[in-house]
């Protein structure tokens, strides 16, 4: 239901016709995304209140998950359906064949014409482009635009799916989509969307782990099994969470063992899964080990030049026209964000500190914190950024995960009270809970997609604005590239510059594409 979701929005998102060089183009374009989405959520909350009449409550529970499963996949839906708009009439992908998506088309090139690739870089992106530009017979180039589509489609659905081996579905959708929409990234969706598929899946083995004296053999084995192939998987599709994520698991590990109840059993059960873990990621593991001596770091970007223990928001290491960076702070420099997040950190402790998911979270938290600074510490030494900047995804994730957690465990203190677990558990409270879930994705759906729509500034939008403007594979410009009246250019050629300058002044605002005079 999720998946079909989220392709019923991009499907729906074809059909929006506007020129997306046009500002009212892109502001009519995200309404009518809006209109489609609005008309398929009322018609699930439509379903939720038929269901919670006396006649048919029994089917209440099925109506929420259809719900929530559905919200998940539109989310991604409405975010892929925004690119698809501020690409329309383009070949290329965002960025088209400039930063890491010429690097990635240029690579998948290489594996088609010579089977191999540099093991010390995740091959599964790489892997599936190639894989699509063989199937239909085109490019990497032309073939990165359906894939980024599809990956930021999927990022709902796999949020949600990877948490409902956890949670319910209302509590998957609230707990594990929302907190993961400030993570959505169309540009390369494939590697925030690991870190997010990545911690479920921690906690389920962890959980298991902390449980193995009562699990049986059987249990042992499949569980490591499964578990060692998913995670391998997602280690080869992105392997970055996995270095922040080290320390904070090795400690919970020593946490959970059951060093008392089923020793043997957790040993088998951790060494059931290194082995398959292995087994699947040996190639990309072992390349990635070889050249971690080697490989050194040395993109300085704007949020190197930050405060490094700032992480309220991640803004990723693309061009943005953040304004004052880190945003000023109301106690101390810190936010109120920042403050309601550390809140939620200290509820989580409270009210289930002994919990596998707060053992496994604060772990996570801390081991990364440490790495954080430490790779920032040397920054300067080894004239290396080592990508310390991105543990700000993983380190805001785990508090916004806490602070849901500190809710969930909270009213799970009162299902002794029946009038409480009454009230919590009635089909109008997971109506009103939809309602409102439906509209923050609508909201934050639409505030992402319009980050992506072609600008002319130094934001998210230049990503789109150069599918538009730099000539297409077959060296043709994209189909509305004469709105602007320049043409477009080989991307060094110094005039695509110079033209993004000159547009930046004629907008309404500096860096909006203007609404063309009818007839021009």
């Amino acid at each position: 239901m999720s998946v079909a979701a989220a392709a019923l929005m991009v499907l729906l998102a074809r059909g929006i016709e506007v020129n997306p060089l046009d500002r009212i183009g892109q502001i009519s374009g995200l309404a009518a995304l809006q209109l489609r989405f609005a008309l398929i959520a009322v018609v699930l909350l439509a379903l939720a209140v038929v269901t919670a009449r006396v006649r048919w409550v029994a089917h209440a529970p099925l109506a929420r998950r259809i719900a929530a499963a559905a919200a998940a996949g539109l989310y991604g839906g409405l975010v892929a359906g925004a690119v698809l708009v501020a690409l329309r009439g383009a070949s290329w992908g965002l960025n088209a064949n400039g930063g890491d998506s010429g690097a990635l088309t240029r690579w998948a090139q290489t594996l088609i014409d010579t089977g191999t690739m540099q093991a010390d870089y995740p091959p599964g992106w790489v892997h599936a482009l190639a894989w699509y530009s063989q199937l239909t017979d085109t490019t990497p180039g032309y073939s990165l635009k359906v894939l980024q589509i599809a990956g930021t489609a999927l990022f709902g659905p796999i949020a949600y799916l990877s948490w409902r081996l956890l949670l319910p579905p209302l509590w998957a959708l609230g707990l594990g989509v929302i907190p993961a929409i400030v993570l959505i990234d169309p540009y390369k969706p494939y590697t925030n969307l690991m870190l997010v598929a990545m911690v479920p899946l921690l906690l389920v083995l962890l959980r298991r782990l902390r449980r193995a004296g009562d699990t049986p053999w059987r249990g042992i084995v499949l569980h490591g099994i499964g578990v060692g192939i998913a995670l391998g998987l997602v280690f080869l599709i992105y392997s970055g969470w996995f270095v922040w994520s080290a320390p904070g698991v090795l400690i919970a590990t020593l946490v959970l063992f059951p060093w008392r109840t089923g020793p043997l059993k957790g040993l088998a059960l951790i060494a059931i899964t290194a082995a398959v873990f292995v087994a699947v990621s040996s190639r990309h593991l072992f390349g990635l080990l070889t050249a971690s001596g080697s490989v050194k770091d040395r993109y300085f970007y704007w949020d190197t030049w930050t405060e490094p223990t700032y992480l309220a928001m991640w803004r990723s290491d693309l061009p943005g026209n953040t304004g004052p960076w880190p945003p000023p702070g109301e106690l101390g420099g810190v936010g109120l964000f920042t403050i309601l997040a550390l809140v939620g950190l200290a509820a989580a402790i409270a009210v289930a500190r002994s919990r596998t998911v707060v053992i496994v979270l604060t772990s996570v938290f801390t081991g990364a914190w440490l790495l954080r600074f430490y790779f920032g510490s040397q920054m300067y030494a080894a004239d290396a950024v080592q990508l310390w900047p991105r543990s700000t995804a993983e380190l805001l994730y785990c508090l916004l995960l806490l602070t849901g957690f500190a809710g969930y465990y909270a009213v799970r203190r009162f299902d002794g009270v029946a009038r409480v677990r009454d009230a919590i558990t009635s089909p109008s409270t997971g109506i009103g809970v939809l309602a409102a879930l439906f509209l923050l994705i609508a909201s934050a759906g639409s505030s992402t997609g319009d980050r992506y729509m072609p600008r002319t500034d130094n934001s998210l939008g230049y990503l789109a604005t150069s599918a538009h403007l730099i000539k297409q594979p077959d060296g043709s410009c994209s189909a509305y590239a004469h709105t602007l009246g320049r043409g477009c250019f080989e991307s060094t050629d110094p005039r695509f510059g110079e033209t993004l300058l000159e547009l930046a002044e004629l907008g309404p605002k500096r860096g909006e594409l203007p609404h063309p005079p009818p007839g021009g």
